[in-house]
């Protein structure tokens, strides 16, 4: 009997031997203490981690390593443990702060265990420096709530603080967008448009000032919030900063660039008391600055929330009435200065709304721009434009060609090449007799898809034809990167033709510069003979507006078309 004990007594004195020297060689710093707080095993890897060496250590308290401000509770804990035979922490990893020999914190992870010896208790702790894991989860952080490019607080950032501010302190929500950066990044590249976003964002740091919180929200959207401020004139001289440190030239790649910005305005508690919903006002607020021409600042208006609720109704009967067949093409005749012949029409969309009658474009053609199915319409306006010119073919108008506006969207899908040749196949009609119209408010957001679409139209035979000449900034710098046949003059300066030398001085100079470019010019908005003959005068090829013909149904054009022709063959006299 004693003799089986004494085996027993040395296996177990052999296996804690072997725990022990397991746990001296372990790359976790290892601790064991009594129940008097004082430590009595010491590895080498806790040696590296606190800075004791183990003869340091062992006999200590195990306080050495508690910061000053958690020893209290740190002994506290030891005394119920040792009162109850029961620690609470035990079995458990926890991250804490322990205290280096050099008065250091650092971050640890704790997993506490504790046994009985001779029937006290014994507490173990195996401790793991995470001051890496710390470092990882502090960047992490930082990436969650900064802008890489502009080092400026990102959209996280800013909702935190908003949602920590808004309903508890006034403050004014400024939201920017840049006026013209989708020109710089196209015409010198995406480099270039990042260090324009970084400037722009130090620019706009120092106008906020210290009180003024910035962030990026993405692209060439920025925000900037005024905790504590819900005052409408120091709001409107942050402002006024801003624009004014946008106003000097940007050098970028050897050039002065330009860029301004329109700002929309929400306040809390007057405009919201909620993150959405300042956030929501400040975006209507920006979209009416937008709205107004850019460079401007507009303060949120309750109208302006009326509005975006009629918007977004109008859009949903627009996705009606495409699958209810609601639209329709009218066609305004377009007329040789030089025969006084029908050369073409322009289609034009009309809506028959089911309760507000007929529509011009004018009341719907801005939400369906930036709807989701603009495309389509798109599409079917291509296709019934090409049915309605090849009914005119067959009729006997042969040479007349149809005009159709394209939708942004239709520049951007890559799919515009294909839309229009399967038209042209399936109504048997002469790519020659199809003209597409772009505008520059169209083009200023195109893509190099939409340039080779273009490119491969023209080539085709299809006519592209400037709308609007003359009414935007960048026109002239256009014409050279497009495949135009035609400019459109704008109605605007067609207006005062026969009265005003000045327009005049400005249709002979559009005329002469198509002329060098090989471009045909047709006049919009020709109401009278007046301004017909000054037209004649100046050598513009044609002319549309009423003096030909107000929009009308394709059977209604055919048929006065028809009928002048046929007038004009019986009495040689008319044709004069």
């Amino acid at each position: 009997m004693n003799s089986e004990m004494s085996c027993t007594s040395r296996a177990v004195t052999s296996e804690n031997g072997r725990y022990e020297q397991m746990l001296m060689s372990s790359a976790t710093a290892a601790i064991c203490a009594g129940p008097d707080n004082l430590i009595v095993s010491w590895n080498t890897a806790a040696e590296h981690l606190f800075g004791y060496s183990a003869l340091e250590a062992v006999g200590k308290p195990l306080s050495i390593i508690i910061p000053t401000g958690h020893r209290t509770a740190h002994e506290a804990g030891l005394a119920r443990a040792v009162q109850s035979g029961r620690a609470r922490l035990s079995g458990h990893a926890v991250e804490i702060l322990a205290l280096h020999a050099d008065g250091r914190e650092i971050p640890v992870e704790l997993s506490l265990s504790m046994w009985f010896e001779a029937g006290q208790p014994m507490f173990g702790a195996l401790v793991r420096d995470i001051v890496d894991r710390h470092q990882a989860k502090k960047r992490l952080e930082h990436l969650a709530h900064c802008d890489t490019l502009t080092a400026l607080p990102n959209r996280n950032a800013l909702l935190e603080l908003l949602a920590a501010d808004v309903g508890r302190v006034q403050c004014s929500l400024l939201l920017l967008d840049l006026d013209g950066f989708k020109h710089v990044n196209d015409s010198l590249g995406h480099s270039f448009g990042d260090q324009l976003l970084a400037v722009v964002a130090a620019r706009l740091s120092a106008a906020a000032g210290p009180l003024g919180f910035v962030a990026r929200l993405g692209g060439d959207e920025f925000a900037v919030l005024l905790s504590g401020c819900a005052d409408p004139l120091k709001v409107d001289d942050v402002t006024r900063r801003i624009f004014e440190s946008l106003d000097p030239p940007m050098e970028l790649a050897g050039q002065a660039v330009y860029v301004g910005t329109s700002i929309g305005i929400g306040m809390s508690p007057k405009d919201a008391s909620e993150v959405e919903q300042l956030l929501s006002c400040a975006d209507l607020a920006l979209y009416a600055a937008k709205g107004r021409g850019g460079g401007v600042r507009t303060f949120f208006e309750r109208a302006m929330q009326n509005s975006s609720e009629e918007r977004h109704r109008l859009g949903a009967e627009l996705r009606q009435a495409l699958a209810h067949d609601e639209f329709e093409l009218w066609f305004q005749p377009q007329h040789s200065l030089r025969s006084n012949e029908l050369i073409g029409a322009e289609a034009l969309l009309r809506w028959r709304h089911p309760s507000r009658g007929l529509l011009s474009p004018h009341s719907f053609i801005e939400v369906l721009e930036e709807s989701a199915i603009a495309e389509d319409v798109g599409d079917w306006i291509l296709h019934k434009a090409c049915a309605t010119a090849a009914g005119w073919k067959r009729k006997g108008l042969r040479s007349a060609r149809v005009g159709v506006n394209l939708f942004a969207a239709q520049l951007r899908s890559g799919r515009l090449c294909d839309v229009v040749s399967a038209a042209l196949l399936k109504y048997d009609l002469s790519a020659n007799q199809l003209e597409l119209e772009i505008t520059e408010n169209t083009v200023l957001r195109h893509s190099n898809q939409s340039t080779t679409d273009l490119e491969k139209l023209r080539a085709m035979g299809v006519g592209i034809a400037f709308d609007d000449f003359g009414t935007g900034f960048a026109s002239l710098s256009l014409l050279q990167k497009f495949p135009l046949t035609r400019l459109k003059i704008d109605r605007s300066f067609v207006a005062e033709i026969d009265i005003k030398a000045g327009d005049a001085a400005i249709v002979q100079a559009v005329i002469k510069m198509a002329r060098s470019l090989n471009l045909t010019v047709i006049a919009e908005g020709v109401e009278t003979a007046e301004q017909e003959a000054t037209l004649v005068h100046l050598g513009c090829d044609e002319a549309q507006g009423y003096r030909y013909g107000r929009p009308m149904p394709s059977d209604v054009l055919a048929e006065v078309c028809l009928d002048r022709r046929s007038a004009v063959r019986r009495s040689p006299a008319l044709a004069s």
